[in-house]
């Protein structure tokens, strides 16, 4: 391993923010007597100088480190009673290789102090343009701890008064160490006074204030390891582009805290106040460096975390600083709700595998969210929301899988500068690897936080768009131990009761009995890392509704994603990417009962279901044969994990009812090459059998390369569906397929107005089985993203489409974007027109148009309404530009949050094709994640004459239902649930 390898090992995370100088500040501990023979004797007035790297890697920069270390050197060589160890005698003494960063990192401080030096100063320094920062850092050679970071930007031009301002902070604090031999590390803890007030210099600018920090003379020693510019131990950027596993080194380079262990009786009280003892002493987190827009950039504004933990909950407190505090986005909103608001995120990849995290996540009011991170970013945020699906918001950040919910306490309050806020976690409420008395733990770890009116985020572990991948750039959370074996034990009853009425043949509106029902749901962790699911008579109410789709001219079937908690939670697990749904749980219509196992063991993560379903056919026939039957469900997924982002895995789907049944298994594997790229592969195969008796057996191959990287992405993928492939669990859109697809696309970063643009291409084509070509389609896409949350895309495609026998030839063109520059005010959609076939009996081509707009409205923060639109036309141009059809929907939903815990959803939907109106009213009181109480009254009318139409006039006296436009009630529900946690 080359030198140049050690020496970076213990650079601190750097970036380009102007701000004064910090005042050196660290604690000196007691001198140590003789190590032993052979060994020198550590001089408290000894100080070993290593290099300083080149955080940028331009080898052009090379020179200004050798000057720094050089400098530092020459100048600490002038104060009188203190020994200074040179750079090249360091080098000299350091082995040539090392297994891990900690051998290498622990190498240093070992030579350092074999040499006789108490104190190392290394550091780094990284150019962007012509802005360049320098960061010292001393280390305590026999604690191993941070004593100090010194840190000063400015202009590359003025590289030699920075290395003059570097050393001065060094000199000052060496001068009065041994002078007093006394150091001293003033801390300035939150309290009420501090945390309410802004910082910066009192002009308004929100930088930084210089360190308070100083050598005073005769005052006593105080040992704060803790609160060491931000707590984190930082080597050279990550280059392996594996990681193998836990102890292995997968997360080399990257930054690393040890948060101190509290006392129980420091318990906070989680206000969002940050007067609480525990954060006096606990870990303190400020630095932050930008991933979007500029990445790698200085935060633009300062951010303090601490951490602290005990056997029962990692506890997290938030200072957010704005230097214009009316730029903070902060609303009153259900859990889960706040994602277009100014948050800080906490992650936990708890098995250290880049495969799977947790996130917890607090607004300025203490909102909570909560979410399972995929690693290749599974999503599903919102609640039927917009903007499911995803998988990585702005910046490449992950939202994860929003379904998730955890019990944990937070609070938050804005104060003058921005907005504290606090969050205990239990660790029961996350599965994670068991570990022996004393025996710490390691799990990943990241701190993000979102300024939403900068499109900023701000990351504590640098992460850049040179690897693809975002759990694979997080940092290290060493030192927990003895967390509480205690296992996880939830019970939550149900209770339901409904009544519904619905408008009868003879045109009256009959009010049914209210149907009273109650469930029960058990949730027991069996291990720390696996956790078992039960329900019995689970209520499926529609608390959420399905977002409208417009269902006139669709070729293929529509699909409509699962919104019920139990079979949300843990859906990752079961989740393949491709060219189908393996698993779709809407398929279970009306279970009886349900189970669940979900987690890991070992390497190997496992998930099973078990449910019956008593409306698999969904009739009301008594006649019917299938009425009353009952099908059984089983879902089994096993992974196993290879390294980052790497697993091979199993699936197996069984459906059986009546005399029929429905089988798949199939394997499958992801495996991350380098730091860009990873292969994939499926290959599944069907067993089915129809209620008709009809046998069928089908396959499925499936392989695809990506590549991801600053600049460059590129896609290809190949699969094959055959004509008998089919599936009751699942949901297959298209049978009888042998596609292949290629996207390549191109992004430059000029991170100003401009934050990035680029092009992109694609190219598809699908043959049947009978190697008939079916589909072409070749592509050609631009993407802007503009500062201040404004962004555009445009494509234009030529296609083939193979129709009824007809092979169509179409062009469309497609535009769309988003404004979101205010907290009040956001917008988008996207249009596209063109070429379009209308699927009939006798297919024709003619021109249509599909779009859809979205307006989000906060007048104020405990209000907003989103303002949804679907459109789309065609237009028959044999018969003179004749309008087929021309179907708007209309959809507002809008809350009111009265309290923390109170609230109001109403939902108003308007469609003009079938001519109904629908609206939804629902009261919320939540008291946490599980404990809820809903009142909710759902109301639909329709236009009379499409009344009439729906029953084709059989039987129906037009007297009763005339052809007039006015609207009549066809349904109505009244419903209240109720649902307790209990948790021990």
């Amino acid at each position: 391993m080359q030198r140049g390898f050690h020496h970076g090992l213990l650079v601190v995370v750097v970036g380009l923010l102007l701000v004064t100088t910090p005042s050196l500040a660290f604690a000196q501990e007691p001198e140590a007597e003789s190590q032993g023979s052979g060994r020198a004797t550590i001089d408290v007035a000894t100080v070993a100088i290593g290099s300083f790297i080149n955080i940028s890697g331009a080898a052009a920069d090379d020179w200004i480190g050798h000057g720094i270390a050089e400098t530092v050197t020459a100048d600490l060589e002038q104060l009188d009673a203190l020994s200074v160890v040179g750079r090249e005698a360091l080098a000299d003494a350091l082995p040539s290789t090392a297994d891990s960063f900690d051998d290498a990192e622990q190498a240093a401080i070992r030579v350092s102090r074999r040499l006789g030096a108490r104190w190392l100063v290394t550091g780094g320094y990284q150019r962007v343009g012509d802005q360049v920062r320098i960061t010292a850092r001393v280390v305590n050679t026999e604690s191993g701890r941070i004593a100090t970071v010194v840190k000063v930007d400015g202009a590359v031009s003025e590289i030699f008064e920075l290395q003059d301002q570097i050393v001065a902070e060094l000199g000052n604090g060496f001068r009065s160490l041994v002078d007093r031999r006394t150091v001293v590390a003033e801390r300035t803890p939150p309290d009420a006074t501090s945390i309410a007030s802004p910082r910066g210099n009192g002009n308004g600018d929100g930088n930084r204030a210089p360190s308070a920090g100083r050598f005073a003379a005769g005052a006593v020693p105080v040992t704060t390891p803790t609160d060491v510019a931000g707590g984190i131990a930082i080597g050279v950027p990550r280059s392996a582009g594996f990681g193998i596993a836990e102890g292995a080194g997968i997360l080399t380079g990257r930054p690393t805290i040890r948060p101190p262990r509290a006392d129980e009786n420091e318990r906070p009280r989680i206000d969002g106040r940050l007067d609480d003892a525990i954060w006096r002493n606990a870990l303190h987190i400020t630095e932050f460096v930008q991933q979007n827009p500029v990445e790698g950039a200085p935060a633009t504004e300062d951010t303090d975390v601490w951490l602290a933990y005990d056997s029962q909950n990692i506890y997290v407190a938030v200072h957010a600083h704005y230097a214009d505090p009316s730029i903070m986005r902060a609303n009153r909103i259900d859990r889960d709700q706040a994602f277009e608001d100014d948050n800080t995120s906490v992650y936990f990849d708890t098995f250290l595998d880049q495969q799977r995290a947790y996130r917890f996540s607090v607004n300025a009011y203490g909102v909570q969210g909560d979410a399972v991170v995929n690693a290749r970013g599974f999503s599903r945020r919102g609640r039927g929301r917009r903007g499911g699906g995803g998988g990585f918001s702005r910046g490449g950040i992950p939202t994860g899988d929003s379904s998730w919910d955890a019990l944990f306490d937070s609070g938050g309050q804005i104060v003058d500068d921005g907005y504290t806020a606090e969050m205990a976690i239990p660790v029961k409420s996350l599965r994670y690897p068991q570990r022996d008395r004393d025996i710490p733990h390691r799990w990943g770890f990241q701190i993000v936080r979102e300024v939403r009116g900068k499109d900023e985020f701000q990351v504590w572990a640098p992460v850049t768009r040179n690897v693809s991948g975002f759990l694979t750039q997080v940092g290290m959370l060493e030192g927990m131990t003895n967390l509480s074996l205690s296992r996880n034990l939830e019970i939550m009853p149900t209770f339901t009761a409904t009544q519904f009425g619905s408008l009868n043949n003879q045109g009256d509106f009959v009010n049914n009995d209210a149907s009273p029902e109650g469930g029960v749901n058990v949730k027991y962790g069996i291990t720390s890392n696996l956790t078992a699911d039960f329900t019995y008579n689970p209520d499926f109410s529609q608390i959420e509704s399905d977002l409208p789709q417009i269902e006139v001219n669709q070729r293929f079937a529509l699909f409509f994603p699962e919104l019920r908690p139990f079979f949300l939670e843990g859906a990752e697990i079961f989740s393949m990417r491709g060219p189908i749904t393996f698993v779709h749980t809407r398929t279970i219509v009306d279970p009886e009962f349900g189970g669940k196992i979900t987690g890991k063991v070992g390497n190997t993560t496992i998930g099973m279901i078990v449910a019956n379903d008593e409306a698999p056919e969904l009739t009301d026939t008594l006649t019917d044969p299938t009425f009353g039957q009952k099908a059984n469900n089983f879902v089994g997924r096993a992974r196993y994990d290879l390294y980052a982002e790497s697993f091979v895995g199993a699936i197996f789907t069984q459906r059986g009812f009546m005399d029929s049944h429905s089988t798949l298994g199939g394997i499958d594997g992801n495996f991350r090459l380098g730091q860009t790229q990873a292969v994939s592969f499926k290959a599944v195969q069907t067993d089915h059998r129809d209620l008709e008796g009809v046998d069928r057996q089908g396959q499925m191959f499936d392989l695809t390369w990506r590549m991801n990287s600053r600049h460059w992405s590129s896609f290809v993928g190949l699969y094959t569906l055959s004509p008998d492939f089919r599936t009751d669990i699942g949901f297959v859109r298209r049978v009888d397929q042998k596609r292949g697809f290629t996207r390549v696309g191109y992004i430059f970063w000029p991170e100003s107005w401009i934050v990035n643009w680029g092009p992109d291409v694609r190219y598809s084509w699908n043959h049947n089985f009978d190697n008939v070509l079916e589909d072409e389609e070749a592509r050609v896409g631009f993407n802007a993203t503009f500062a201040r949350n404004i962004r555009v895309n445009a494509d234009f495609r030529d296609e083939m489409e193979r129709f009824g026998g007809i092979n169509f030839q179409k062009q469309a063109v497609s535009l769309g974007g988003q404004v979101n520059t205010s907290r009040r005010l956001a917008f988008g959609g996207f249009y596209r027109f063109g070429d379009e076939i209308r699927y009939a009996d006798n297919p024709f081509l003619g021109r249509g148009s599909s779009g859809s707009f979205f307006a989000t409205v906060r007048p104020l923060s405990r209000f907003q309404s989103e303002i949804n639109l679907s459109t789309s036309d065609f237009i028959d141009p044999r018969n003179g530009e004749e309008l087929v059809f021309d179907i708007k929907i209309l959809r507002a939903l809008s809350t009111y949050q009265f309290t923390d815990r109170f609230l109001l959803r109403n939902i108003i939907e308007y469609n003009t094709f079938d001519k109904t109106i629908g609206q939804n009213w629902l009261f919320t009181y939540r008291v946490n994640a599980g404990t809820v109480f809903y009142v909710g009254y759902d109301d639909h009318y329709r236009q009379a004459d499409q009344i009439f139409d729906d029953f084709d006039g059989d039987g129906i006296d037009d007297q009763l239902f005339p052809m007039t436009t006015i609207y009549q009630q066809t349904n109505r529900a009244i419903f209240t649930k109720f649902q307790y946690l209990f948790r021990y």
